[in-house]
């Protein structure tokens, strides 16, 4: 049985629910892309898209499309939104799956991105019960919000979630509710899980190349020189001999 069939995961899917779903919920666009499967489907499903494709590595489902999330298949500008359920933890460049990602963003598309906290309960249970949580390298926030960030996405909104360790059982799991509430007040930073919503934004067009301003001055005729109609004879005399000169 995988991670995402066993009761761990279900637990966790039931604390993720309402993050996620006001996240799709603000991102969605005519034409969708989900890369991996780790997600609980239902909620995707109830956007009602007129265009949804699916992509996975496994090729679990004769509806989806093999392809490696660095290496998407797909033309520049193809999606509204990008929804990535925990695909960076488990991919070896993390990089080249948000740039394939941005690729393939229409502009001002959306992507809808969920991860694991190493610096959480969850992250601990990673290394002391390794089978409770899915496996991969966990990346904090703040670092995926910086690697979005330099590919030029803006950040729509963040959410952290699922302070308690991950349980089979359900009477334990209603023990740590208040643990979800504790630390979403006092230890935002350390969810178990967050979710992050970001758009694709186009750089403004910018001039390029030096702009030459014209400084010489115009030469006025005529303007400060008197009328000869207005001058006397003795007047006419003295500008005629300062011309000559």
């Amino acid at each position: 049985m995988t991670w995402r069939d066993s009761p761990y995961a279900e637990h966790y899917f039931e604390q993720e629910s309402p993050y996620l779903s006001a996240g799709l919920k603000q991102a969605v666009g005519p034409k969708a892309l989900q890369v991996g499967t780790q997600v609980e489907q239902s909620l995707i499903d109830d956007l009602d898209l007129p265009f949804l494709l699916r992509t996975s590595q496994q090729m679990s489902n004769p509806s989806e499309v093999r392809a490696d999330p660095a290496f998407l298949p797909f033309s520049p500008d193809s999606f509204a939104m990008v929804i990535m359920p925990h695909v960076l933890e488990r991919h070896s460049l993390p990089h080249q799956v948000l740039r394939e990602a941005h690729r393939v963003l229409m502009p001002e598309g959306h992507i809808v991105l969920t991860g694991f906290n190493p610096a959480s309960c969850v992250g601990i249970q990673r290394l002391v019960r390794p089978k409770a949580v899915l496996s991969g390298r966990y990346y904090t926030v703040s670092r995926v919000v910086d690697w979005l960030q330099l590919l030029g996405f803006e950040i729509v909104a963040s959410s952290m979630y699922q302070y308690a360790p991950l349980l089979q059982s359900p009477k334990l799991r209603r023990g740590c509710r208040f643990v979800e509430s504790i630390g979403d007040r006092w230890l935002p930073m350390f969810g178990g899980a967050y979710m992050i919503t970001a758009k694709k934004r186009e750089p403004a067009s910018t001039l390029v190349g030096r702009i030459r301003f014209n400084t010489r001055k115009r030469q006025m005729h005529g303007a400060t020189a008197p009328a000869r109609a207005s001058m006397t004879g003795s007047e006419k005399v003295l500008l005629t001999q300062q011309e000559d000169k």
